[in-house]
């Protein structure tokens, strides 16, 4: 590599600062995102409103849908933005581009992951056991956040030993990043979850904020639109149920809200892609360990040339 062709300072952030840069990122890039986001969306948002039409599925099924529709999803969109980053390429570029079938692996391996993550979750919503969901609950906090932070950064090794930075010692990459992880566990956990509640957060106003424009200027009736008396202070009871009882049955609303769940998660993917970048940098001394490769490198071409 060459410091010269990096897109992307290697430098300390903190989590407001790498959410920042992942929306400028997401900007920058935004024409070739939502493509890559229309390939996994629409074929998610068919699957719920069939589901949600014909056997009348929940909330729980919408999301649990758009969990695993995230991952390939996420594998793509880290992979081509971490060979953007390092100078490898000049964007993310188009669909054909993004995706080498070297990756397929990569994106079962991920999904794998994603079925060890879920079967907390499962236990806790699609039984009704109170042990099961106790032991789901257990389940989330151990081993189901050792195994999202353990797992977390496995497309980031894939596309740093491809660009060939973690091939630089035998040790250097992988280890070393599992050594960060166990030591900075708890500052992972925090940036996690507040990347988490942000997108969540900004999901839902998306969501409202398209819901209520389609209502007043397309007259296309999604949850508001369906709620005549939702703004109705004498009858605040009635919108509010109705709102739960849409949001967990209806197909349109199931299914736009899984296309804003998938929008968001780009953001999301890509701020956890440069909190890896931060984490290496700010203890490990990542950028100068680099730049002395490189250096180091080139010596060794002019030794050579001599």
């Amino acid at each position: 590599m060459r410091f010269h062709r990096m897109n992307v300072a290697l430098v300390p952030r903190n989590a407001l600062n790498c959410l920042d840069l992942a929306i400028r990122f997401y900007g920058r890039f935004l024409v070739p995102i939502l493509k890559l986001w229309a390939v996994f969306a629409l074929p998610a948002c068919l699957l719920v409103y069939l589901l949600c039409y014909y056997f009348l599925i929940e909330m729980k099924t919408a999301v649990t849908v758009a969990w695993f529709a995230s991952s390939p999803l996420g594998v793509l969109l880290t992979w081509n933005s971490a060979l953007f980053s390092f100078g490898e390429t000049q964007g993310i570029g188009s669909l054909r581009r993004q995706f080498q079938p070297l990756m397929i692996p990569l994106m079962l391996r991920c999904l794998f992951d994603r079925a060890l993550l879920f079967i907390g979750p499962a236990l806790v919503f699609y039984t009704d056991s109170f042990l099961t969901i106790m032991l789901g609950i257990l389940y989330l906090f151990f081993p189901g956040i050792w195994l999202a932070l353990r797992n977390g950064f496995r497309v980031e090794h894939a596309a740093l030993k491809q660009i060939g930075i973690a091939g630089q010692e035998e040790n250097s990459h992988d280890h070393r990043t599992k050594d960060l992880i166990s030591t900075h566990f708890s500052t992972l956990c925090w940036r996690g979850a507040w990347t988490l509640f942000f997108c969540y957060i900004l999901t839902c106003v998306l969501f409202i904020t398209f819901d209520y424009l389609c209502s007043t200027l397309l007259d296309i009736n999604i949850l508001i639109g369906q709620m005549p008396y939702a703004f109705d202070p004498d009858n605040i009871g009635d919108p509010i149920s109705n709102a739960l009882l849409l949001l967990s049955t209806d197909p349109r609303v199931l299914t736009v809200f899984t296309g804003f769940i998938l929008l968001i998660y780009p953001v999301g993917r890509l701020a956890w892609f440069f909190t890896y970048l931060d984490l290496r940098v700010r203890y490990d001394c990542w950028d100068m360990e680099l730049r002395m490769a490189e250096v180091s490198q080139r010596l060794t071409r002019k030794e050579v040339v001599l």
